[in-house]
């Protein structure tokens, strides 16, 4: 988690900052030091609820070129990150043999990447995938979407607190969990065939 999360949250820093923002910077996100990135309630939720957060990277588009497309690009390269740490570890499980102990670290590294990476991408705020649809829209929704962010917060996490996220959301992250996985072995396989 601290590798995920980190990584996570030093890539929309890092790619906001090579966009011309340096919010981010200068508040000393443009790092991987997980105390800068730590979030006090996103973390003790993982132990009580399972679930969690960094703390937010700020962000401000008005200083991108490009404000639609690099906005776009600044939201998804955090869950892209967390694929790509993924993809690293089923490597070494596929390619390496490991003792007992690192099979099971790998294991656990691999899904929390997969499952952060597919997470992000849900379309509901303050996720990554709401930024990056929000994004879509012309500039006057936009606005008209902010003051219901808040809220959006709120349902997202009773969804996710409650048995409603295991009707709806939870579904779908494990399906997608399936898929990632799935394409991991095909992309070997036909990179190596037997």
């Amino acid at each position: 988690m601290v590798i995920a999360f980190t990584l996570h949250e030093f890539m929309h820093a890092w790619m906001a900052s090579v966009f011309g923002d340096d919010t981010a910077k200068n508040a000393g996100r443009v790092t991987l030091n997980l105390l800068k990135h730590l979030d006090v309630f996103g973390t003790l939720l993982i132990f009580i609820a399972g679930i969690g957060w960094a703390k937010p990277v700020p962000v401000n588009s008005t200083y991108f070129a490009t404000r639609r497309v690099q906005s776009i690009i600044v939201s998804l390269v955090g869950p892209l990150s967390n694929f790509v740490l993924a993809f690293i570890g089923f490597s070494i499980f596929y390619f390496i043999p490991v003792n007992q102990s690192f099979e099971a670290f790998l294991n656990i590294f691999v899904t929390l990447n997969v499952v952060l990476g597919v997470f992000n991408l849900l379309p509901l705020p303050p996720l990554d995938g709401y930024r990056i649809v929000s994004s879509l829209f012309p500039t006057n929704i936009q606005m008209k979407l902010v003051p219901l962010e808040t809220y959006g917060s709120i349902i997202f996490l009773v969804v996710m607190l409650t048995p409603i996220g295991d009707f709806t959301i939870l579904p779908f992250i494990s399906s997608s969990i399936g898929i990632v996985m799935n394409s991991f072995y095909s992309f070997y396989e036909l990179l190596l065939p037997n």
